[in-house]
């Protein structure tokens, strides 16, 4: 009985020795086997956290892993970055890119997503429009132009600071169709939304959910979508208005430290197709105000140099000197 066990044993181990490497790197190495970490660059509980913990819920059974989310705030996204490019490229460690961040990139240069990072996907984004206060003097976008190029400088529009997302739309905006501005900062959008509903400023561009928020005390003139937005179906785009003004939405992806396998990022990939495309997704994610919106690694890079390109024009013209 010992003798057949060991010579048992001994064509078990001969057999396996025999099979190529690659297959047992392969069988070894199986992605994933253990759990997968998101960081967050951003507080928990605000609505990128929670999106992303949403996101987690429905990932987990397609990817066959648990997934936790980890943040890591502060540094205007510099510790975020810094923790998801100091990790393995392996695919265990991804990082919630949010379309604020082409702003700060753009704005102080401190980190390039498109260099140290690889998109794996988009997972929503929120919709932005041109905002005016119901008490300005002026009604309509056409009109607010008209008024901007007759009181040079004269327009007083909010952001939430200097580069900031809202500041280069505004930027952007003014810039292509010929008008100049105040630029007057405010601690959060929330914050610049009530002083818009207040009337204590004139313009700005905002995100749906602050558009719900303050939906009778405000004027939105311009979608800035390529399409018209569903709760505002009779808001017409920039383009349909005839202004050549940039596409603005507030987007929300995964990426991974650059370097990660393909075969991984692909499995990543068609995990968050999954999760996206799943209707119970998206009915949790519209409360917060975001689209669920998939977009591959591929798709999602395009919308990231997109983005980067138009702040970074923003940022040559209005001449900002940040640090």
């Amino acid at each position: 009985m010992t003798n057949a066990l060991t010579r048992r044993q001994t064509l078990q181990a001969l057999g396996a020795s025999l099979l190529p490497m690659p297959l047992i790197a392969a069988a070894q190495a199986a992605f994933p086997n253990k759990p997968v970490r998101i960081i967050v660059p951003l507080p928990a509980s605000g609505a990128a956290d929670v999106s992303v913990r949403i996101l987690t819920e429905f990932m987990q059974q397609p990817l066959g892993q648990s997934l936790v989310v980890e943040n890591r705030p502060g540094g205007i996204y510099q510790i975020g970055i810094q923790a998801i490019t100091s990790a393995p490229a392996d695919g265990y460690t991804l990082i919630h890119l949010n379309a604020t961040m082409c702003a700060v990139q753009a704005s102080l240069k401190r980190f390039d997503m498109l260099k140290q990072l690889i998109p794996v996907g988009l997972m929503g984004s929120t919709d932005a429009m041109l905002c005016i206060a119901n008490n300005a003097p002026f009604k309509t976008a056409q009109e607010m132009v008209a008024w901007g190029k007759a009181n040079p400088g004269k327009l007083n529009y909010g952001s939430t600071g200097p580069g900031s997302m809202e500041h280069l739309s505004m930027v952007s905006i003014m810039q292509r169709v010929g008008i100049t501005g105040n630029n007057i900062p405010f601690k959060g959008g929330p914050d610049g939304a009530l002083a818009l509903a207040q009337g204590e400023i004139q313009a700005m561009a905002l995100p749906a959910p602050l558009i719900i928020q303050f939906r009778d005390k405000i004027r939105p003139v311009i979608a800035l979508t390529e399409q018209r937005i569903g709760f505002l179906p009779d808001l017409p785009t920039a383009k349909e208005q005839g202004l050549d003004i940039p596409t603005v939405n507030y987007w929300g992806g995964l990426a991974v430290p650059v370097g990660t396998p393909t075969a991984v990022v692909e499995t990543l990939e068609k995990a968050m197709s999954v999760a996206v495309n799943n209707p119970a997704l998206s009915q949790r994610y519209t409360p917060l105000g975001l689209n669920a919106r998939f977009a591959g690694g591929a798709a999602f890079k395009t919308i990231i140099e997109r983005d980067l390109q138009w702040l970074g024009d923003a940022v040559k013209s209005a001449n900002l000197q940040l640090s």
